[in-house]
């Protein structure tokens, strides 16, 4: 453990938030936490470059926007106006994006020592840092333990409080994607085509099975269900408790960014395009439409519509039944993560550095 406190400050935060963002996207499900619609035409409320570039997701609370950047640093941004408020340089560049618990910023750094670093919300000064290895897939935590997982295929279980490790353990196979907690245990995939249920409390392996293909697209969890794609063109619902299959479908082509969940309805964007739409309660009935839309990131489906993220810098609001365009504006090129949406306040970050708002 390493204590610093690095930290360039134009202002105070708040001491905390109410609000967490303890996973990737902020839901295990990976899509809004509410089913609201957007404006019909939604307008740019703010727009800054933040550096080189964005690394992973923003993480968005009440008050804040939290975002991590390739040329390492961290800032905390004011949600409603995007100015900074602080920014933390840490010692190489970040992996995932950040997450925000209560009074503290969470975020992970590549290299083969790569650490995991916990920041004071307010100023952003440095409480603990712990060694964990070369983490590119987002973090996940609960009350008071933080989960990394590695390019190496180690995952960690860190204490929030001092940065106590409470085990570590080695898989076979990279992580790319981030853990995914659950009441049976935490679900990791690897691209090692194989997915790991672990006890959540001493790191032991208690179920391997082995898929068709590296997973390299967010899993999501929703109605005690794993949802899962690979590279292959798998996308298959799990019982978490045995990792057994409940049902399976050939979308085509491998998964990119993320599967999420909304309204019981599960959606995945294939790397040539294509949108599929899947109830979760009869996957003989799912629907897909070509969307003419080559993404990195996964979608983000709202009650109007589906957002898209090109590498082209398009940004897309489709239906997802016709694909036809509801809305879309450009941005700079490429969209590599999937919009974050709370309510009608929506924001879209492109790997060369900017952020930008919208209402």
């Amino acid at each position: 453990m390493a204590v610093n406190a690095c930290a360039s400050v134009q202002r105070i935060g708040p001491a905390t938030q109410e609000r967490a963002w303890r996973t990737y996207l902020g839901t295990d499900w990976r899509a809004p936490a509410t089913f609201d619609s957007v404006n019909p035409d939604p307008q740019p409320v703010w727009r800054i470059d933040v550096g080189r570039g964005d690394a992973g997701a923003p993480a968005l609370t009440e008050d804040l926007v939290a975002v991590a950047q390739v040329d390492r640093q961290v800032a905390l941004l004011d949600r409603a106006t995007g100015d900074v408020i602080w920014r933390h340089r840490v010692p190489n560049p970040p992996g995932p994006g950040p997450l925000v618990d209560g009074d503290r910023v969470y975020v992970a750094t590549q290299e083969d020592r790569g650490r995991v670093h916990a920041l004071q919300l307010a100023t952003g000064a440095e409480v603990w840092s712990a060694v964990v290895g070369d983490v590119a897939a987002p973090l996940a935590m609960d009350d008071s333990t933080l989960y990394a997982a590695t390019t190496t295929g180690h995952v960690s279980a860190i204490a929030t409080a001092n940065a106590v490790r409470r085990w570590r353990v080695q898989l076979t196979g990279a992580v790319r994607v981030t853990p995914l907690l659950t009441p049976a245990g935490i679900v990791i995939a690897t691209t090692g085509d194989s997915v790991f249920l672990l006890s959540r409390t001493t790191g032991a392996v208690r179920i391997r099975r082995a898929v068709r293909g590296s997973v390299l697209a967010a899993p999501a969890w929703a109605d005690s269900t794993v949802l899962l794609a690979t590279s292959a063109g798998e996308l298959m619902a799990l019982r978490p408790d045995s990792l057994t299959t409940r049902w399976r479908l050939d979308v085509g082509g491998g998964v990119v960014g993320t599967v999420a969940v909304l309204q019981r309805t599960v959606y995945a964007l294939t790397d040539r395009g294509v949108l599929w739409r899947v109830p979760l309660d009869d996957p003989t009935a799912a629907g897909r439409v070509e969307t003419g839309v080559i993404a990195r990131a996964g979608p983000a489906p709202t009650a109007s519509g589906v957002f898209l993220g090109g590498v082209n810098g398009d940004l897309a609001l489709l239906d997802p039944a016709t694909g036809e365009r509801r809305w879309s504006v450009r941005l700079q090129p490429p969209l590599q993560q999937p919009v974050v949406v709370d309510g009608r306040f929506f924001i879209a970050v492109s790997a060369r550095g900017e952020v930008v708002a919208f209402r």
